[in-house]
């Protein structure tokens, strides 16, 4: 079996109401699907977490080339002849996420030409169902507002929720206190800040917000101040989380050399694929460090997350989109249940995803 085509398709979705965190208000979303062709006429579909306006660059001028003619079941040597031939240069860039979207591409061939769902191939179908949270709780300028979206959530059997505050760091208490009160004392509130804090602010915003009852406490710096995670957890007590911004096991391996992790999030679509998160799962657990995937793009990212959690003892909980923020269900061939704050795994071959017509002339670019 060789690969005999790349392509890139890219969807957008807009929202009405903007979804706003720490850093931006964001109406659109774009996401970047890779789709392999094979000889023998079995395709698969991956993603790549990267800059929409880098993406064609990256996937057709530079992988394209690298990529054709090899076989799809060979993923480690195509994910070391890429890294080294291309994202080598661009180590934490979009060459990387380019190559997560063929990575889970090739894994989905895999599953379809031997009629297994990738979880089986990666490790094993350890559990069918995956704890989830409810992702995610934007910010509002009234703080009522997100807390009956966050009582929603619960309503509909999630029992923890992940919020987006950061914009005020003086006024967000006031909204952290709002969903506490909101979801209860029983229920887990997850605190993203979204990079967007300093250390002395980071640290002030976290002892006041402590009292809460504060499950994790997301990217509250830059991913590039890998020592002060350290600083801020020594400082808060809270836990700390965060990875989504990390590449390859590398990157990771240095974020845990710091100390200051104790919930890592690599994103499939971005971290070099499935290949690539098991060796971080694995490094993650020799540090003592819980796996937690960010999972916030389409069905295509969020089916090859439910097949690694599957595979993967020990990971959690799914970061699961609650706001229709992007192009989910409509990727899966059956939606997968989504039922008293777990989702399923899905059983039919490869991934379990399929880009039709309708959908790609629905949200077309």
């Amino acid at each position: 079996m060789q690969i005999v085509d790349v392509e890139l398709i890219q969807l957008a979705k807009v929202h009405a109401h903007p979804h706003r965190n720490a850093k931006q208000a964001r109406s659109r979303r774009v996401v970047s699907l890779v789709r392999l062709t094979t000889d023998e006429g079995v395709d698969g579909l991956g993603e790549a977490w990267c800059d929409p306006a880098l993406a064609e660059g990256v996937v057709l001028g530079k992988l394209k080339p690298l990529v054709l003619g090899q076989d799809p079941f060979n993923v480690e040597g195509i994910w070391r002849s890429v890294f080294d031939g291309s994202a080598m240069y661009d180590p934490k860039g979009s060459a990387v996420a380019g190559l997560s979207g063929v990575d889970m591409a090739c894994w989905d061939i895999m599953g379809k030409a031997t009629s297994q769902p990738v979880c089986k191939l990666l490790g094993g179908l350890n559990r069918t169902e995956i704890p989830a949270y409810a992702s995610d709780l934007h910010w509002e300028e009234d703080p009522r507002v997100m807390a009956r979206a966050a009582a929603g959530f619960v309503e509909r059997g999630f029992r923890t929720v992940k919020t987006h505050v950061g914009v005020d760091p003086v006024d967000d208490v006031r909204r952290v206190r709002a969903l506490r009160e909101a979801i209860g004392p029983d229920v887990g509130l997850m605190v993203d800040i979204n990079t967007a804090f300093d250390r002395p602010t980071a640290i002030r915003f976290g002892r006041r917000i402590a009292e809460y009852d504060i499950t994790w406490y997301e990217e509250p710096l830059s991913p590039m101040d890998t020592s002060g995670f350290a600083v801020v957890r020594e400082a808060t007590g809270l836990v700390i989380a965060t990875g989504e911004n990390e590449y390859t096991r590398w990157g990771f391996r240095e974020l845990f050399d710091k100390g200051g992790v104790d919930v890592a999030m690599p994103d499939a679509a971005r971290v070099g694929g499935l290949t690539e998160m098991k060796k971080i799962c694995a490094i993650a657990e020799a540090y003592g460090v819980v796996v937690s995937p960010h999972n916030y793009s389409s069905g295509a990212c969020s089916a090859a997350t439910l097949h690694l959690m599957a595979a993967v003892p020990g990971t959690g909980p799914l970061e699961w989109d609650t706001v229709d923020s992007s192009i989910v269900p409509e990727l899966f061939v059956e939606p997968p249940v989504v039922k008293d704050g777990t989702v399923s795994v899905p059983q039919l071959p490869g991934l379990g995803v399929r880009l039709t017509d309708e959908v790609r002339a629905r949200y077309a670019v």
